[in-house]
């Protein structure tokens, strides 16, 4: 039974990778958007009709496609989107509504035989992104107020956010993903924020370096703990373990500093 379950986590997992690969669009997780872009044919039939058919063709097809990329994306370690749609009515309705009235701006591309190009942007967090629709509204995957509180010596007082170098891990993101320490105890997931703001940051950022985690201090202040992480963990490899110093030094972090609650957190990846 382990064996058909793990060889069904794999198997969701290569799938995903192939529908990713097949989709002309990709999910940006440093921009934290979907872009995907739509083709569409015009008829010769419809005369000076043709154009506008073109054009809504490539809408339906831009938007298919993006559905089928954020069905793909990892919810946590454990599942993807899809695998949540399938599960609940009420994340499938949420979802798919959100897709299909989904606003873009009509910027078409002409080609010279007349097919017509779009490309819809998809934002991840925000108000108007889909962050929104798992995480607020009917959909409760995270509380009002956290629920999680830690002990700790006090120490790490002044610590504004949280920088995890995940570099040679193959950490995979995720829009739920968790901190762990070795004895796979949570540090981080999300009963530890507060829905306000994984709505408008994400439980947290991912970058390609450093350098560029430093930049971010509209998100982790001025002043970031750094740790790095040992290991992936999860059939997904979307979560983080820490060595027990790390998990220790940010546990006494969180216990004096709110930056865990607000999402303060970015992960850096290959």
């Amino acid at each position: 039974m382990v064996k058909s379950i793990a060889f069904s986590l794999c198997a969701m997992l290569l799938l995903s990778e192939s529908l990713f690969s097949q989709i002309g669009g990709s999910v940006d997780w440093v921009n934290r958007v979907v872009k995907v872009k739509g083709i569409g044919a015009p008829n010769p039939a419809l005369g000076a009709a043709g154009r506008p058919a073109a054009i809504r063709a490539a809408k339906q097809v831009a938007l298919r496609d993006a559905l089928e990329l954020i069905k793909g994306i990892p919810l946590n370690s454990q599942t993807t989107i899809a695998n949540s749609m399938v599960e609940s009515d009420v994340i499938n309705s949420s979802v798919s509504g959100f897709m299909q009235g989904f606003q873009f701006e009509e910027s078409p591309h002409y080609m010279s035989d007349g097919t017509v190009e779009i490309e819809v942007t998809v934002p991840i967090d925000g108000a108007n992104g889909l962050s929104n629709q798992l995480f607020g509204g009917s959909v409760n995957l995270v509380g009002e107020k956290p629920t999680a509180t830690f002990s700790g010596s006090g120490k790490g007082a002044g610590f504004s956010g949280l920088i995890i170098d995940a570099t040679g891990l193959q950490i995979k993101p995720a829009l739920m993903p968790k901190i762990l320490d070795e004895s796979d105890k949570e540090i981080y997931g999300s009963a530890f924020v507060t829905r306000e703001f994984a709505v408008k940051y994400g439980m947290c950022g991912y970058v390609k370096s450093i350098e560029n985690a430093k930049k971010q201090t509209d998100r982790i202040g001025t002043t970031p703990c750094m740790v790095k992480a040992v290991k992936a963990s999860g059939p997904n490899k979307a979560d983080l373990v820490l060595s027990k110093q790390d998990a220790d030094q940010v546990r006494n972090a969180a216990n004096n500093m709110k930056f865990l609650s607000e999402c303060r957190v970015i992960v850096v990846l290959n």
